[in-house]
């Protein structure tokens, strides 16, 4: 059974390196041991800070890679708009986007594993079609070239508010799904440390209005 902590190490890897560079990558040995050989030659994890549309300070974009290489697999790209974040909160908001955006990861990988873990042509077509054709409708589907799909879009107001309370079918785009991603979703922000972050936070505030 998966668990929350299959992806400490790539909360690790992507939280270390977006807080120094507003930017991370997550490739093949840095997900670390818990996670299957197969899914670390099928997948690659992304953040990339850009400048998004309206007040969106998160969106999260599947692409298939076979469409533009010769490489069967899917990278998860998780847009971060750095101005919305930015200032004394940057890493207590970057790291509930990031605990967010890994539960979203955390199906894609789970539906991996139940397609049989395998990273042929024929695995590619099986997961290409769950997650395109049974989830239409439920995602916004660009037909282009990069074969993206957008599955989680979000303002900051609105992931901040409600991170507790997205149901199940949020992360699943309403699949059936084995994970409890409310559990995972704690679980991560744990350890991340996200509680001490805010005491450092009500600190600083504090010390600066005294």
């Amino acid at each position: 059974m998966i668990q929350a902590n299959h992806f400490y190490d790539l909360l690790d890897n992507l939280a270390g390196q977006f807080f120094t560079n507003r930017s991370a990558v997550c490739v093949g040995k840095d997900f670390g041991v818990q996670i299957s050989l197969n899914a670390k030659e099928y997948f690659s994890v992304i953040i990339v800070s850009e400048k998004l549309d309206a007040d969106l300070a998160v969106l999260g974009v599947l692409l298939d890679d076979s469409a533009h290489t010769s490489r069967n697999g899917f990278t998860f790209v998780i847009y971060i708009d750095p101005d919305e974040i930015e200032g004394d909160a940057f890493k207590i908001f970057a790291s509930i986007i990031i605990a967010h955006e890994i539960c979203h990861f955390a199906y894609y990988y789970d539906l991996f594993i139940r397609l049989g873990d395998n990273t042929g042509i024929e695995a590619q077509s099986y997961f290409t079609y769950a997650i395109s054709a049974t989830m239409m409708g439920a995602i916004t589907e660009e037909k282009d070239s990069t074969s993206q799909t957008i599955f989680d879009e979000h303002n900051l107001e609105d992931l901040v508010k409600n991170t507790r309370k997205y149901p199940k079918k949020h992360f699943t785009k309403g699949k059936e799904s084995r994970l409890n991603y409310h559990k995972f979703f704690d679980n991560f922000l744990d350890h991340l440390h996200f509680e001490k972050m805010l005491v450092e936070y009500k600190n600083k505030r504090e010390n600066k209005n005294s």
